[in-house]
């Protein structure tokens, strides 16, 4: 396992630059895949792959993969630990300045979550066009760094260009696919009726335990962001269900081969 001094944290940079020298490829596309969506991983070619704790200070989970994707070099990593799962949001917040520094400009970050609308039914994946962060973690807050500015605008934070690139690819590959609102909670516990009430009329779509400290660390490093997002299952107001982390995580892996495919096609429209 790689060692840092107490004196001497390595910087995104740093890191960086241990993986550039690791491989010539210089990936263009960087993608944080969530549980059950990383089946891509074995469609790379010329792989190249970083076990995480090999990585000077050790900021990612999992491995790191550089390889090409439908001839495009992309770098790929398992998504960060659950909002619930870390001590600081900066350790979310380094894996994304890590692969900004790696010189990729689009960062697609895929999670599953739960729908609170009739329209995105469970296997649905959703394109985000905006969040609500419930999350408690701030990866920016702090002295100020050279990661970005120090108050970013946040009124895109998805890219509307590659929300018409994901939907385009997915009505091309048959997968249904409709746009929402992300809501970020800490967890692990789930949310109560009335919370998910409450989520609802503040005007989300989708609930979920992740993905959104890392979409605000991407925008403030200057990536162009696209996020998707699996619906796992349904909650409906006046339709009590009985929810279990074990059940989405299945519904997750069933949705995982649509996912594959859009991501694909997200990535071969990039070399277009």
């Amino acid at each position: 396992m790689a060692e840092t001094s107490s004196q001497h944290r390595p910087s995104a940079r740093e890191i960086a630059q241990f993986v550039q020298q690791r491989t010539p490829l210089r990936p263009r596309i960087a993608m944080l895949l969530g549980s059950g969506h990383a089946s891509i991983t074995n469609q790379l070619k010329e792989k190249v792959v970083i076990q995480g704790d090999d990585l000077p200070g050790a900021p990612l989970q999992s491995p790191l993969l550089i390889g090409l994707l439908e001839g495009v070099p992309v770098a790929v990593a398992d998504a960060p630990l659950s909002i619930h799962e870390v001590q600081s949001a900066q350790e979310l917040a380094l894996p994304v300045r890590v692969l900004r520094a790696l010189g990729t400009d689009l960062l697609i970050l895929t999670a599953g979550a739960a729908s609170l609308c009739q329209q995105l039914e469970p296997g649905t994946i959703a394109v985000l066009d905006d969040h609500l962060d419930f999350s408690g973690l701030r990866p920016l807050a702090g002295p100020p760094d050279d990661h970005g500015p120090r108050f970013p605008d946040m009124s895109e934070p998805y890219a509307r260009r590659w929300q018409d690139v994901a939907r385009d690819v997915a009505l091309r590959a048959g997968v249904p696919c409709l746009p929402g609102v992300f809501a970020a909670v800490p967890g692990p516990h789930l949310p109560t009726r009335a919370e998910y009430r409450f989520l609802r009329q503040a005007g989300a779509d989708l609930v979920g335990m992740s993905l959104v400290p890392e979409a605000v660390a991407a925008v403030h490093a200057g990536f162009e962001v696209l996020a998707l997002v699996g619906i796992t299952q349904q909650l409906l107001a006046g339709r009590p269900v009985q929810t279990s982390i074990e059940a989405m995580i299945d519904a997750a892996d069933l949705a995982a081969p649509r996912m594959a495919s859009m991501l694909v096609g997200i990535v071969a429209a990039a070399d277009r």
